[in-house]
């Protein structure tokens, strides 16, 4: 859509995206790649391919947590590795951050 000769975009709308996320965590859940446990979030770090995307990843996790597990935007979520046990990463105060994790790339 142009306005004053300016190029604008329509947001994406949220009930879609939020829909998409439901659907691609069930379906991880399902095949158990990412398992939930009350505040705990287990998977399999090649999931995470960098930063941004892991960063990402936390952040539709949670949005699936509030709205699945019912737990609150401001409670603080811990992802671990599934195989190791070891934290990977926390969202806390609505913040996402990764904790001692270094991306392995796979060929």
């Amino acid at each position: 859509m142009f306005y004053a000769n300016k190029k604008t975009t329509v947001a994406a709308n949220q009930a879609q995206q939020s829909a998409k996320i439901l659907a691609n965590v069930k379906s991880l859940l399902e095949k158990k790649l990412i398992t939930i446990n009350d505040k705990a979030i287990f998977l399999y770090p090649q999931l995470w391919k960098d930063a941004p995307s892991a960063i990402n990843w936390m952040k539709c996790l949670q949005i699936y947590c509030i709205l699945k597990r019912q737990i609150k935007e401001s409670d603080t979520l811990n992802f671990y590795d599934i195989t190791s046990q070891q934290a990977i990463g926390i969202i806390a105060n609505k913040k996402a951050k990764l904790i001692d994790f270094e991306f392995k790339h796979q060929e």
